[in-house]
């Protein structure tokens, strides 16, 4: 009885563990990826702290042949559209030029060659 007992707990153990809801402290939209190297080969910090205009996060850039594409706080921007009141107005390879009131805002990877 005690083995056939032991052997259901052993056996259930596993699926209870896993019907539990775990959440995770890591944001991906505010901190950064885990998978881009800290270092390059030379030793160099690559990555520092993303900085941008109020509240917008340069995540990532697209390239098309047709035009770069701007990952910003989650949402994908062409050259043209407007975001809380900035206008995209260019897309480079590591940054994008945001333009409000005649003023530039640049938004940009830190670190990045």
């Amino acid at each position: 009885m005690k083995v056939l007992f032991l052997l259901i707990v052993f056996y259930l153990f596993p699926f209870l563990c896993l019907s539990q809801e775990h959440k995770y402290p890591y944001n991906s939209f505010r901190e950064r990826d885990p998978l881009r190297p800290l270092v390059n080969d030379r030793g160099e910090i690559l990555i520092k702290e993303k900085k941008g205009v109020g509240d917008f996060f340069l995540q990532g850039i697209i390239y098309y042949p047709e035009g770069n594409r701007a990952i910003i706080n989650n949402q994908i921007f062409i050259v043209g559209d407007a975001i809380e009141g900035y206008r995209i107005k260019k897309i480079d390879a590591y940054r994008v030029i945001l333009e409000k009131e005649g003023k530039e805002f640049i938004l940009k990877w830190e670190g990045v060659r």
